[in-house]
């Protein structure tokens, strides 16, 4: 079997089990050859329920790295994009598309920006007009539905959604994109969450959803994304791979409320990896 070669960009939140500490075992696990860019050194995450959390921004580092890759001629089959400390670093990301992603490789991106309607410590409005410019140099976006209202300027509102209301949604991402869209965060009622998938210049959205866990869980996005995009990079479908992330998302929360973890921490998506495994090789 094919094992490609690809890179995440994201950050290192030290004590968390989000960004790069979701992203590398869950990539891997899906046989893929994992390459990593931390765009950042964190104690902790940024989201609600930490203050007085050091940051090390690594752009100059990043530069020098790129600068090395170059010299040695590497290439990726993919590139996982996530979490971005600046403007700065977003134009690196834009080089790294130019540079290093073979021509029929994927780059896919998680614009994480901010969620339940706040941007995230640190970003504004330069920040989200940067992002919007990314969005139409990768294959794949992923936003929640925050990142979707801020990407379009629309003022954010909270679910339960009617469908033509998400249907506008992608539409517009569409256009953003003019490639693939899924959208996190997507629920009709109180009983099930899950996401939306499009092909720009399909009639089609696909949906997938799975039971609703009240309560906020740190890293389920970067855990999703992680999902599809270790999925997308084995060739498995658009609808596959967001059927499979929302299915292990949806047994990792279960998990974690089971184990009473601290969510604040990220969740308990370890023991649920050989459910990922089993997809690569043909079933669930």
């Amino acid at each position: 079997m094919h094992q490609p070669r690809v890179l995440v960009i994201q950050d290192i939140s030290a004590s968390c089990r989000i960004s790069a500490n979701v992203a590398v075992p869950v990539l891997s696990c899906l046989n893929n050859a994992v390459n990593i860019l931390p765009t950042a050194l964190l104690s902790t995450h940024t989201g609600i329920g930490f203050s007085d959390f050091t940051y090390l921004d690594l752009t100059n580092e990043i530069k020098k790295i790129l600068n090395h890759w170059q010299s040695l001629g590497i290439k990726y089959d993919g590139v996982l994009i996530g979490y971005l400390g600046s403007t700065e670093q977003i134009a690196l990301v834009k080089r790294i598309i130019r540079d290093f992603l073979k021509p029929d490789g994927i780059a896919i991106l998680d614009p994480v920006m901010g969620d339940h309607g706040f941007l995230y410590t640190g970003f504004d409005a330069g920040y989200v007009r940067e992002m919007r410019e990314l969005c139409s140099a990768v294959s794949v976006i992923i936003p929640n539905m925050t990142e979707a209202s801020l990407l379009l300027d629309r003022p954010y509102k909270s679910g339960p959604y009617t469908k033509e209301y998400v249907e506008e949604i992608i539409k517009e991402l569409a256009a953003l994109n003019n490639r693939t869209t899924i959208l996190t965060g997507v629920r009709f009622n109180d009983e099930e969450l899950g996401a939306a998938s499009h092909y720009a210049g399909s009639p089609d959205i696909n949906y997938c959803f799975d039971k609703w866990h009240q309560g906020h869980f740190d890293g389920t996005g970067d855990l999703f994304s992680s999902t599809v995009g270790g999925l997308l990079f084995q060739k498995k479908t658009l609808e596959e791979a967001t059927t499979i992330a929302v299915a292990y998302v949806n047994r990792v929360i279960q998990r974690t409320i089971n184990s009473e973890s601290d969510p604040l921490f990220g969740v308990q998506f370890e023991t649920d990896l050989p459910f990922l495994m089993q997809s690569v090789h043909g079933g669930r």
